[in-house]
C-alpha cells in the first residue's frame, strides 16, 4: 500500500502539468487566437507586414518587440488596443476581448510549437450575413414624432428608434397625389391612369390607402412586375443563348408560373420547393412541374447538348457547364452568394469551399433539361393518373391471362406465336379473298 501511495505521488506532478498545458492550450485557442484572426491578422501577416508588425507566428511576434511577454503594461500592442487606435478603420475590441490578450501576455504569451496562424474563414467570423435567421422584438420607444408620423406598424417602431438614436426628424407625409404615384409604380411599375388619381383625392375614407394597397396587390400587373425582377434573377429567356440562340417554344409556362405565384401570394417555402424538387414535393399538381422550369432558366448550349455526341470531349464539356449553371443559378438565387470560383479552388476568405460545390453538383448529375408533358387542369391530371393506373391493372391482368393460356395449350401454342409473322401473310389473303 505504501508503494502505491509513493508511485500515485510521483506520478501527481507530471499529470498536473498534463493538465495546465491542456489548459492553456485551449485557452490559446478557444479564445486567443480568434481574437487575434479577426482582428489583427488581416493587417499583421507575413505577406503584409503593415507597421513591421506580424503576429502570423511566434518568431515574428518576438522579433517585433511589440509583446513583451509576462509584462502586458509594457507591451506596446496592448496600448494601442486600449487608446483604440487598432483595429484600424475598425470597431475597437470590447474590454473583455483585451483582458483575454493581457492574461495571454501575463502568462508568457505562450504559443503553440511549429503554429503558424491562418486567417479565418468569413463563416467563422460574426458576419452578419451568416448569423441564423432569429425574430426581432419590436422596439418599445416613445413616439416624439406622433403628431406627423404616427406609428401604425411594428416597422414603424424601428424606424422610429433610429430617427431617435441618429437625432433626425421625420420629413412632412406626402400628399395623395404623390403617395398613389408612389406606390402605384413600386406594385406594378405603371403610372396610375388619370381616373385613379382622381378618386384617390378625392377619396376621405380613412381607409383609402389601404384600400388601395389591396386593389393594386389584386392587380394582374403586380406579378407581371414583381415577376419580372425574380425572372431577371434566375437567367430566364425565352432563347436557349449561346451561339444559335435558338428559340425555346415551351419556356413561357414557367414565366406564366412566377408571375401567377406572385398573384396568388403563394408562401415563399412552397414557391422554393416547387422550383428545386417540385416533382417529388407536389407530384399531383401542376405547378409541382412548371416550377422545375427554373432548373433549365439559364442558358443551354444548343450545339453542346442537340448536335454533339456526349461521347466527344466538347459534349461532356457542354454538360459540365449545364450541371455548373444548375449549381450556381441554385445559391445565387436562394442564399444570394456566389459559388463559382470553388468550382476550380477554394478561397481564403470563402466560406464555401470545393468540397461543398462538388457535394451539390452531384444533386444535379444526373438531371437533363427537355421537354416534359404537364396538364394545366388539376381534374384532369387527376383523371389521368387514375386511368393510368386502370391501365396498369389491365395490362397486368393481360399479361397474367396470356401465362395462363400458354401453360393450359402447352407447346402448341407457344410454336404458334413463335411463328405467327410467318401466317400473318396468309391471314390477310384469307381475310381478303379478292385480293
Amino acid at each position: 500500500m505504501k508503494s502505491l501511495a509513493i508511485l500515485l505521488l510521483a506520478l501527481t506532478p507530471s499529470v498536473l502539468c498534463a493538465d495546465e498545458q491542456d489548459a492553456w492550450l485551449q485557452n490559446f485557442q478557444n479564445k486567443v487566437a480568434p481574437i487575434l484572426q479577426q482582428h489583427c491578422l488581416a493587417c499583421h501577416n507575413t505577406q503584409d507586414h503593415k507597421g513591421d508588425f506580424s503576429l502570423q507566428s511566434y518568431d515574428e511576434i518576438q522579433a517585433s518587440g511589440f509583446i513583451e511577454a509576462g509584462d502586458p503594461e509594457n507591451s506596446r500592442f496592448i496600448d494601442v488596443l486600449k487608446a483604440a487606435e487598432m483595429p484600424k478603420d475598425k470597431p475597437p475590441l470590447t474590454q473583455e476581448q483585451i483582458t483575454v490578450l493581457e492574461t495571454w501576455i501575463s502568462n508568457g504569451a505562450r504559443w503553440p510549437q511549429d503554429f503558424k496562424l491562418k486567417a479565418s474563414a468569413i463563416s467563422n467570423k460574426d458576419w452578419w450575413s451568416w448569423r441564423p435567421l432569429q425574430a426581432v422584438p419590436t422596439p418599445q420607444v416613445a413616439n416624439p414624432f406622433a403628431d406627423t408620423f404616427p406609428s401604425r406598424t411594428p416597422i414603424d417602431q424601428f424606424v422610429i428608434r433610429k430617427l431617435v438614436e441618429k437625432q433626425l426628424t421625420p420629413t412632412v407625409p406626402a400628399d395623395r397625389r404623390s403617395l398613389i404615384r408612389r406606390l402605384t409604380y413600386d406594385l406594378t411599375g405603371l403610372p396610375p391612369t388619370l381616373a385613379a388619381i382622381t378618386d384617390f383625392v378625392a377619396d376621405r375614407d380613412p381607409l383609402a390607402y389601404s384600400k388601395l394597397v389591396d386593389r393594386l396587390l389584386a392587380s394582374p400587373a403586380y406579378g407581371e412586375h414583381w415577376g419580372r425582377h425574380w425572372l431577371d434573377v434566375v437567367k430566364y429567356a425565352d432563347t436557349c443563348g449561346y451561339d444559335k440562340d435558338k428559340l425555346r417554344p415551351n419556356a413561357w409556362p414557367y414565366r406564366d408560373y412566377v408571375i401567377r405565384s406572385f398573384n396568388q401570394d403563394k408562401p415563399y417555402s412552397q414557391f422554393v420547393q416547387e422550383q428545386i424538387a417540385g416533382d417529388v414535393l407536389y407530384p399531383q399538381t401542376a405547378d409541382g412541374i412548371l416550377g422545375l422550369g427554373f432548373i433549365a432558366a439559364g442558358p443551354w448550349d444548343f450545339i453542346g447538348h442537340a448536335e454533339v455526341a456526349e461521347s466527344k470531349l466538347d459534349g461532356q464539356i457542354a454538360r459540365n457547364i449545364d450541371r455548373d449553371e444548375m449549381v450556381s443559378n441554385t445559391l445565387n438565387t436562394f442564399v444570394s452568394t456566389t459559388i463559382q470560383c470553388a468550382r476550380c479552388h477554394n478561397h481564403k476568405f470563402d466560406a464555401i469551399t470545393q468540397q461543398h460545390y462538388y457535394n451539390l453538383q452531384t444533386v444535379f448529375a444526373a438531371v437533363d433539361k427537355a421537354d416534359r408533358v404537364y396538364d394545366a387542369d388539376p381534374q384532369v391530371e387527376k383523371t389521368r393518373q387514375q386511368l393510368n393506373a386502370k391501365l396498369a391493372t389491365a395490362t397486368a391482368e393481360v399479361k397474367q391471362l396470356e401465362q395462363e393460356i400458354k401453360q393450359a395449350a402447352g407447346t402448341d401454342y407457344t410454336a404458334a406465336v413463335a411463328n405467327r409473322d410467318k401466317w400473318q401473310p396468309a391471314i390477310k389473303r384469307a381475310e381478303r379473298p379478292d385480293a
